[in-house]
């Protein structure tokens, strides 16, 4: 199971079922609107859409001390359907300090680097910083598809849990022996709901345990199970089976010994499993296998290869989860959860992200691609070159 974690950690994207939208389309229908575009300074005091102007957001943990971000986006009022709609299918990426709603024409540039971005409903919670250290303290802010960027006062060190069919985020802190759960309206930072709880938790090193978000439902990797709880009554429901890091959305959850069971939240029933993908040595053992849900609930995508990767993150090889025999042409699994269906692409553990709807997205150097889920059809994209690495939103940098 430490295997697992460590290639799942960190991985929090949730959201439930939205209509399929046609990506190309929706592109395409933005590029005839605004054919040439100019970068606008916008006011980030307040998230209405009105006059832009030039202006400065003041982000600080409560643990560090506050400092400007200079912030400027390509993004227009007329453009926010169309930006709001292009996120959804093509998701959201970076580079550096800046930041893309699926379209290298609909960007927000931050003035410091983007570590990670966790979707919401119309936009991502960024953790932010210059220092490259594992353990650095970052600043939150919530950066919306309508170009707005908000100051997130949370404490530095956490990971939340975001509902991308949801303008929310969940996070925890220390409360006396246990904890308290807080939910968050991302577009205002306004607390929506604090909950206490109190659980063993053991398993991980951080200093509060993991929390996955979807639906009326959050979701707490402690010691033993997954703990579920109704954030807007404080009411426990059934637990998900085995402590791990939640993986979330569509108001499920995976669970079991390797997170290979996708459960309903509320009464934990199971609905399918993956269990026949791991990979098994010879000696007959329980196998091991890596598994994901989407943001939306309804794929699985599982690898059961591991790969090797030197200290800057780059990837040197793939083995076999089976041994160590070196794999030359992974592949990863996707399962419809509903219907069994399952369909093969190439690629490893690293390879792909999500967009908020569940469809697969990996990059390839300035590339962009985003794959059905269900019939394995792709389109790509082209960014801007640049230096440094495009990032997806869901794949954590940094620990």
């Amino acid at each position: 199971m430490t295997d697992q974690l460590i290639e799942r950690i960190r991985s929090h994207a949730d959201a439930e079922p939205v209509p399929e939208l046609d990506l190309a389309g929706v592109i395409r229908r933005g590029r005839r609107v605004h054919r040439r575009r100019s970068v606008a300074r916008r006011s980030i005091a307040t998230l209405a859409i009105g006059a832009l102007a030039g202006a400065a957001v003041l982000v600080g943990t409560r643990d560090s001390d506050p400092r400007q971000l200079e912030v400027s986006t390509s993004i227009t009022a007329g453009d926010v359907d169309l930006v709001s709609a292009a996120y959804r299918t093509g998701g959201a990426f970076s580079r550096g300090d800046t930041l893309w709603f699926s379209d290298p024409d609909y960007s927000v540039d931050l003035g410091v680097t983007i570590q990670l971005m966790y979707y919401t409903a119309n936009g991502v919670v960024a953790g932010v910083t210059n220092d490259d250290a594992g353990d650095v303290k970052r600043d939150y802010v919530y950066v919306g598809t309508d170009g707005t960027v908000r100051e997130l006062n949370l404490p530095g060190k956490i990971v939340p849990g975001t509902d991308a069919q949801a303008d929310r985020f969940a996070y925890l802190t220390k409360q006396g022996s246990g904890y308290e759960i807080h939910v968050v309206e991302a577009s205002t930072g306004r607390e929506l709901a604090t909950r206490s709880f109190d659980a063993s938790y053991t398993w991980a090193g951080w200093d509060v345990p993991p929390i996955g978000l979807t639906g009326e439902y959050v979701v707490i990797g402690v010691d033993k199970a997954q703990q579920v709880i109704n954030w807007r009554t404080g009411e426990r429901a059934a637990d998900v089976p085995v402590g791990q890091l939640p993986s979330t959305g569509g108001g499920r959850a995976l669970g079991g010994d390797l997170a290979d069971v996708t459960y309903e939240l509320g009464e934990s029933r199971a609905l399918r499993s993956t269990e026949d993908l791991r990979a098994v040595e010879d000696d007959g053992g329980s196998g091991w296998a890596n598994n994901q849900l989407s943001p939306d609930g309804r794929f699985v995508l599982t690898t059961n290869t591991f790969v090797e990767v030197d200290d800057k993150g780059r990837v040197l090889g793939v083995v076999s989860g089976a041994g160590n025999e070196p794999i030359t042409d992974p592949a990863v699994y996707v399962t419809d959860v509903a219907t069994g269906q399952r369909i093969t692409l190439p690629g490893h553990g690293r390879t792909y992200g999500w967009t908020p709807d569940g469809r697969l997205m990996r990059v390839d150097g300035a590339k962009v691609t985003t794959c059905d889920g269900a019939s394995g059809d792709c389109s790509s994209r082209t960014m801007p070159a640049g230096p440094g690495t495009i990032r997806m939103a869901g794949k954590y940098l940094g620990s």
